[in-house]
């Protein structure tokens, strides 16, 4: 009876929510057809003349984020950007900015529920357990217990809870997450980096008996649970969340996610760059004919930068952020002389993102990459193609992200057993004790499957290939100025110790990017322990 109440109020959420898709879809409508107006008052309010110069991350413009946050008349927060980088970045967060980021998600997951007919409204986010200093985590930050209904909405939010925390230490993260997917049965999932949520499905499938064994335990042995747990359980209760629990615990195989939580019927995350095999992935767990995907809106910690415009059969992506001045500069070219407004750009040309905004970022080079695909209302539909830049270099080879993006996909397609890895990577290396460097093919994952032989069998092909899209590396092995591939298989844990940092540990999913190629060598990068 409990949980059909609650999926009766879940119903009445969800109503509210429909009923403010309109209004907001309206806001969106006019702030279109102010955007140029908008714009040219920005660049006169932050002064934004021709000669400014273009700037990078770097000393100036750490100087202009301090002054902006030494101005601000409010509690002034501090998220670091992704661990993948050399230096992460610091950028600063009024609980203003931060209510605004806030409010610009919530303003497109209303609109997509809207725009596209989802049913069932209530969402979990595939948060971090752990606190970190990323932008996911001051986002999603609680300081109190969440209301009785913004659990039954958002169940995400019962995670920082002391009693749940205590699970996620004994049990593991993903038997946790599945306990509260197979009680609160949501309708739509969202992880920013689609990885996170790949990996969970992935380990569903690989090792269902510890996975699941939370759930086996709460239903023979509620009795030795935190009391906390049960009303926890209740808060989150839904129709046929005790059959589902039981179908669970008996299980002697892994079960689907349409039979752990039948109500799911979309998927929210990031599409753009490097992520296509996490996306492969997640199709072969969750098929289009069932599930549906939406594509997250382009949002970086420095800003966001797209905001997500809802068609009849498709998702474009305006430059229509909050406060937000827009330039850019063509795929190649420097300097401001070089800028182009937002209706300048031609349809099927690349350009970098230059941003300008009250928070210290003034003509700042994001080095991300967009392809204009069109043009909405007179507004360009910016794809993310890419970080700018991803490249490295021994002896001028000039390996790109591009080019082992190529070589790896032909790998896929040549050794299947590639599949069973979470990740492929490339990073460099030249240890002190070899006369040359060398790149390292790294295999992310847990499998037992990866047999030496075929290590080094697929490090010679994977050779090769890279000879065949850059002639530079060709040549520079023939004269043996570069060393051949050298195969690495690591487990993830200790992957994201080695290239983020010990610190990422338990919070990979909101700070860590998976990427083709690092730029940092195997040597210089955090050891292992």
């Amino acid at each position: 009876m409990r949980g059909w109440i609650q999926d009766c109020l879940r119903s009445i959420i969800g109503l509210g929510i429909t009923g403010l898709g309109l209004p907001l879809q309206i806001v969106h409508l006019f702030k279109i057809r102010t955007f140029f107006w908008t714009q040219r008052r920005l660049r006169q309010q932050y002064a934004i003349g021709a000669e400014a110069p273009i700037l990078s991350y770097g000393k100036e413009l750490e100087e202009l984020i301090q002054r902006a946050a030494s101005q601000a008349k409010q509690e002034v927060r501090f998220a670091l950007t992704s661990g993948s980088t050399a230096r992460p970045k610091r950028i600063f967060y009024s609980r203003r900015r931060l209510r605004s980021v806030k409010l610009a998600y919530q303003d497109v997951f209303v609109r997509s529920c809207w725009g596209l007919g989802i049913g069932r409204k209530s969402l979990y986010i595939f948060s971090s357990f752990g606190k970190d200093d990323s932008l996911t985590s001051l986002l999603l930050e609680e300081s109190n217990f969440p209301p009785y209904l913004s659990t039954l909405q958002a169940p995400y939010r019962i995670e920082c809870h002391p009693a749940i925390q205590d699970l996620a230490s004994h049990y593991g993260v993903t038997a946790v997450r599945l306990w509260i997917l197979a009680i609160a049965n949501p309708g739509v999932l969202y992880s920013t980096n689609p990885s996170t949520l790949s990996k969970f499905l992935d380990e569903l499938a690989a090792n269902w008996q510890r996975s699941s064994q939370l759930i086996r335990d709460f239903c023979n042995q509620l009795g030795s649970f935190d009391p906390a747990i049960g009303k926890i359980a209740q808060r989150l209760n839904s129709r046929g969340s005790s059959e589902r629990l039981m179908r669970i615990a008996t299980s002697g195989r892994a079960l689907p996610l349409e039979a752990c939580a039948p109500a799911v019927e979309a998927y929210v995350c990031w599409t753009g760059g490097y992520v296509k095999p996490f996306l492969d992935r997640l199709a072969s767990h969750l098929p289009s004919q069932r599930y549906r995907l939406i594509p997250m809106y382009s949002m970086s910690t420095e800003s966001v930068q797209t905001i997500s415009h809802f068609g009849e059969d498709s998702v474009a992506f305006l430059p229509l952020a909050s406060r937000v001045f827009y330039e850019f500069l063509e795929e190649g070219e420097e300097g401001s002389e070089n800028l182009c407004t937002p209706e300048q750009l031609q349809v099927g040309k690349a350009y970098t993102m230059v941003l300008s905004d009250p928070y210290g970022l003034r003509r700042y080079q994001t080095g991300d990459l967009f392809l204009c695909r069109g043009f909405v209302a007179g507004l360009p539909d910016l794809c993310f193609l890419r970080r700018q830049g991803l490249e490295y270099s021994f002896t001028g080879e000039k390996l790109t992200a591009e080019h082992v993006s190529i070589v790896f996909q032909k790998l896929r397609e040549q050794y299947e057993w590639l599949e069973s890895a979470d990740f492929l990577t490339c990073v460099p290396s030249q240890p002190e004790d070899e006369p040359i460097p060398h790149y390292k093919m790294v295999l992310i994952g847990d499998s037992n499957d990866w047999a030496e032989i075929s290590g080094s069998e697929v490090a010679r092909r994977c050779d090769v290939l890279l000879g065949r899209v850059n002639l530079e590396y060709k040549n520079k092995r023939a004269s043996r100025r570069l060393g051949p591939v050298q195969f690495v298989g690591i487990p993830l844990s200790d992957f994201v110790d080695r290239i983020g940092g010990s610190q990422h540990q338990d919070s990979w999913q909101t700070q860590f990017k998976f990427l083709p190629l690092y730029r940092r060598t195997w040597e210089e990068v955090n050891r292992w322990g």
